[in-house]
This record gives C-alpha cells, sequence and structure tokens, in this order.
C-alpha cells in the first residue's frame, strides 16, 4: 500500500478519520494524501473589495493556499509525527464522490455522518457515493476509534477476495473475527454447507480462531448491523457489486445501507 486518500472539509468526524488513516499508514508505511474541496463563496465574493483580487483565479489561488495552511496546522501535532503528508485542494468542479474516485490510491479513508430519510432517498450520503463509484477499498469512520479489535465479517461465499487483503489491512493479529451469513429466507445453502463453506474459507485464509453464525432477518443490511450491534464489534468488513444506474436504483446496494446507517466504522472492497 502506497497512499491512503482522506478527503477533509476540517470537520471533527474528517479528523476522526484523519487518526484512523495515520494509524493504518504507520502499519502500511504508505503516505496520507489529505483533499480538501474548495466550494466557492459567491456570495463573500460579491462583498468584498475587488481591488485585493482582480478576478475569481485570485480568489481561487487565495483560497487554495488557506486551505493549504489550515491542513498543514490539522497534521501538526506530535502524534502524527513520523508519517508522511501529501496536501491536495481541489476546485468545485464536480461532486465529492467524483473527484475523490478519480484519485489513483489504495485506500480511501472518510468521515461520515450517514444520510437517512429524504436525503439518503434522493441523494444519499458522500460516504455512499464514493462507496458505490470508488475502485479501491472504503473505510468510512463516523464517530472516534479506539481499535479495531471485534471485526464482522459479512459473507456470501460467492465474493470473497476481498477477505484477506480487508483483514491483513486491520491487522490479521490483533483483531478477533466474527465472520456472519445473514440468511433473509433466501438463503442458497442450508446451515451444515455453510459451515462446510465457511470451513474450508477458514482454512484458505489460515485461521483458527473465528466465529461463525448464520443470522436470520428480513433484510441483509439489518442482519449484518444487528449482529454487529450483538457481538459489539468495532469494525464491519464487507464487499460491494458497485451497482450504478438502473441496476442501483431497482435493486440497491447492502453495503451503502449499512455504510449509512451503520454507527461503528465500515470497510467496503470492490
Amino acid at each position: 500500500m502506497k497512499t491512503i486518500l482522506v478527503p477533509t472539509d476540517l470537520s471533527d468526524v474528517s479528523e476522526y478519520a484523519l487518526e484512523v488513516a495515520v494509524e493504518i499508514a504507520k502499519k502500511q508505511g504508505a503516505t496520507v494524501s489529505l483533499l480538501k474541496k474548495i466550494v466557492f463563496p459567491t456570495l463573500e465574493y460579491t462583498m468584498i473589495d475587488n481591488e485585493f483580487y482582480e478576478s475569481k483565479d485570485e480568489f481561487y489561488k487565495y483560497l487554495t493556499q488557506d486551505s493549504k495552511e489550515r491542513l498543514k496546522d490539522m497534521v501538526d501535532k506530535p502524534k502524527y509525527d513520523n508519517v508522511k503528508f501529501r496536501f491536495k485542494i481541489m476546485r468545485d468542479t464536480d461532486t465529492l464522490a467524483s473527484i475523490v474516485t478519480q484519485q489513483n490510491v489504495d485506500l480511501i479513508v472518510m468521515g461520515s455522518t450517514g444520510a437517512t430519510g429524504w436525503k439518503e432517498w434522493t441523494k444519499g450520503s458522500n460516504a455512499e457515493q464514493v462507496v458505490r463509484y470508488s475502485r479501491c477499498p472504503v473505510l468510512v469512520v463516523k464517530a472516534p476509534v479506539a481499535a479495531f479489535k471485534r471485526v464482522v465479517v459479512a459473507i456470501d461465499f460467492e465474493n470473497i477476495g476481498f477477505i484477506k487483503t480487508s483483514l491483513a489491512l486491520l491487522d490479521t493479529a490483533q483483531i478477533e473475527p466474527y465472520f456472519v451469513y445473514v440468511d433473509n429466507g433466501m438463503a442458497k445453502f442450508d446451515g451444515p454447507q455453510l459451515k462446510n463453506e465457511m470451513g474450508k474459507l477458514a482454512l484458505e485464509l489460515g485461521l483458527t480462531n473465528y466465529e461463525f453464525t448464520i443470522f436470520n432477518d428480513d433484510t441483509i443490511e439489518q442482519g449484518i448491523l444487528d449482529y454487529a450491534k450483538e457481538v459489539e464489534a468495532d469494525i464491519i468488513v464487507m464487499y460491494t457489486h458497485g451497482r450504478k444506474g438502473l441496476d442501483h436504483f431497482i435493486n440497491g446496494s447492502i453495503a451503502e445501507d449499512v455504510v449509512n446507517h451503520a454507527d461503528i466504522p465500515v470497510l467496503v472492497s470492490h
């Protein structure tokens, strides 16, 4: 892993994401790239004395420099020593999700407050959109994180390639993995088959200490959330198909729903 991207608006939740990204960067020897999107303050620009800024481009230069200084202040703390940072300032020519997912990085760690109700139905959160379009894993953080100890891994035994890299990212030696298969009444396997598949997966991953549960719930996303609460998980790890367009409108996305409604961090891979 070379680069971890952290989109930031300088909020508290962005700081939580940065703290997590730094811990991963220290273990992986990666660079943390902080990205801030400038939203042009049209009203403020019309009210200032134009003798200071002859054009919008001049004002953008000021905003860019100011943002860089704020990012430098953000990481100027002893706990961030010995970590390499890069700063990237982008103009608001596109959505945050589009800007973020166009970056050539290995992992995105971002803060989110989620989206519910009308906002979720019409637009969704920034994190939800990044999860949908990103080509690399996305780790969504909503609150301060002490440690990733109890890890819930949601599996369907059809897409398992993401598990090994995800667990390695979280430091396999330190975690307690809780694998869950949610049965919403449409399971393709029966209990003995699922346990057999889990045994083969554990052997492939080199795991001896783990939990495996077949959890019954009306929906897969709610089952994942309920199980995570039941075992007091620190993080949820899962896979997404990254549905877009009409397919997304009709079928939705389990991963995006979990990202929106989970209270704990969620790591999503494609």
